[in-house]
């Protein structure tokens, strides 16, 4: 949650010559490899008329040196506790700054929000974390979530930093402490304890200094006031945190500060670019911060035997987005709200890869798709690159297709038929087949198939992920975190009623 605060002080210990070469040696152990992004030429958006297109992708600064004067947007972690060895992130804030007008916005990511998770599927945004850091995918668990976050929100993410609960704890307690002032009394009984028990939290109204410990409570409790609040609460505690790196003489506590952070806090930003970003963050005044939050812009979806989720109206979320990055976005989460999962979908597996198209399409079904064919493609290992043919521009739903797949939207070719538009009716509807890890090959060996039947034709090339090679799917992942309490906009758990579930979500 305080990722940039840390890399902050960190950049500064390297700027001193005293602790000069401490400082280089500690930042080794911070720094990871840059984060790749979907590589797209063209993200799905809707236009003025409410119709699906392919518009040119967002620039993505991905440059792994910050040049001092571009607009730069970091994405902040807060690391909760690990779910059978995969971390989920219980806070994301995006940062955008701008190093000529001196300013900044924060944006607060509520983790219940419902995207596409590229590769995997369906499911609350904090999943990519668990699942990104549990797979190894490339740039872990901050990697796919930056992934996902560009492919929904259509943000592109220059950086990220991320630091784990003990971290900050041990950040607040070295700075002495964040002053504060809570606007009105907080208590919560069901905030988590160790060995998943529960304990009461209590803040009085009025200003006070928080210690670590009481910091990270005040950040995290939520079940009185729900994530509307908790939102508000974390961004706060990050200002606050701001104000007392920039006041205060750290010459003496640098040793101990490099020493403490070096396994808690994560980044891909360089370390000419955090010492300039350090600069910066403390020449922008306060009153030129703007605090922002999705949650005005979203709703509760409560199905029976379905996750919690909270829901985007695209419309007001696109200009909550736009506010926040200072120029129009037209989020891509837009276009894949309402695709059609009963269209017709052909599968063919282009590779070497033995029954590719039969996992992918298990990733389809469980993801709600109900007519999904597969079978081999004539040509089979001579495809460097997948292809999704759409044939009747059905884009909204062969655009969520690319994201479930794993391969970017530029790969779409819509496609007009010389006879009628196919039609979701056009082959009979089949019930999806429970996913499992040992399909290893075609469900369906299609002899004699005429791709003019379908809505939609996959043609699976080498760069398409192969679903077995994740060791945690994304419905595993779900039975794990099966109890994970929702988060009420209104406190409560979307029914009206107190939450009341054992798992520590909070």
């Amino acid at each position: 949650m305080a990722g940039v605060p840390a890399i902050a002080f960190l950049a500064i210990a390297i700027v001193l010559g005293p602790v000069l070469y401490q400082g280089i040696v500690a930042y080794r152990d911070v720094k990871v490899d840059s984060v790749d992004h979907q590589q797209s030429a063209f993200v799905p958006a809707l236009n003025a008329e409410g119709t699906p297109e392919l518009v040119a992708a967002p620039t993505e600064e991905t440059s792994p040196e910050w040049t001092g004067t571009d607009p730069v947007t970091i994405l902040l972690l807060g690391v909760d506790i690990s779910i059978n060895g995969a971390s989920r992130t219980d806070t994301l804030i995006l940062v955008n700054i701008d190093s000529v007008a001196k300013s900044a916005a924060m944006l607060s990511i509520p983790r219940d929000l419902k995207v596409v998770i590229p590769g995997y599927g369906i499911d609350k945004i904090n999943a990519a974390f668990a699942l990104g850091e549990f797979n190894k995918v490339q740039g872990g668990g901050a990697g796919l979530t930056i992934r996902t976050i560009e492919a929904n929100l259509g943000i592109p993410v220059s950086h990220f930093a991320q630091i784990n609960f003990d971290g900050f704890v041990k950040m607040i307690d070295t700075v002495g402490g964040v002053s504060l002032d809570v606007p009105y009394p907080i208590k919560d009984d069901a905030y988590p304890a160790d060995n998943f028990q529960y304990q009461r939290v209590y803040f009085p109204s009025g200003w006070q200094n928080l210690d670590g410990e009481a910091a990270l409570q005040y950040a995290r409790t939520r079940h009185q006031d729900g994530d509307q609040r908790r939102s508000e609460r974390q961004q706060q505690v990050l200002l606050a945190l701001r104000d007392q790196a920039v006041t205060l003489d750290l010459i003496s506590d640098l040793p101990a500060l490099i020493g403490q952070f070096g396994d808690s806090v994560r980044t891909d930003i360089s370390i000419d670019s955090a010492i300039s970003l350090a600069r910066l963050g403390a020449e922008i005044p306060r009153n030129r911060i703007t605090q922002i939050s999705l949650m005005p812009s979203l709703y509760e979806e409560q199905l029976p035997d379905e996750p919690y989720y909270l829901i985007a109206d695209w419309t007001e979320t696109g200009k909550i987005l736009s506010d926040f990055a200072g120029t129009r976005i037209k989020p891509p989460g837009a276009a894949l709200a309402n695709p059609e999962y009963d269209l017709p979908v052909l599968i063919l597996n282009g590779t070497d890869n033995e029954g590719l198209a039969g996992r992918v399409g298990d990733v389809l079904e469980w993801n709600g798709f109900t007519n999904v064919d597969v079978a081999l493609a004539d040509d089979t290992g001579t495809h460097e690159r997948s292809t999704i043919v759409d044939n009747g521009n059905y884009l909204g739903t062969s655009a969520l297709i690319t994201n479930l797949v794993g391969v970017g939207a530029d790969q779409i070719t819509v496609t007009s038929l010389p006879s009628s538009t196919v039609t979701p009716t056009a082959r009979p509807k089949k019930t999806p087949t429970p996913r499992t890890r040992a399909t290893s090959a075609l469900r369906t060996n299609l002899d004699d198939y005429d791709e003019n039947d379908y809505a939609i034709v996959i043609t699976l090339g080498d760069d398409a992920p192969d679903p077995a090679d994740a060791e945690l799917q994304l419905d595993e992942y779900q039975d794990q975190v099966g109890g994970d309490e929702p988060a009420g906009i209104d406190g409560t758990d979307g029914t009206g009623t107190e939450e009341t579930d054992e798992t520590d979500g909070t």
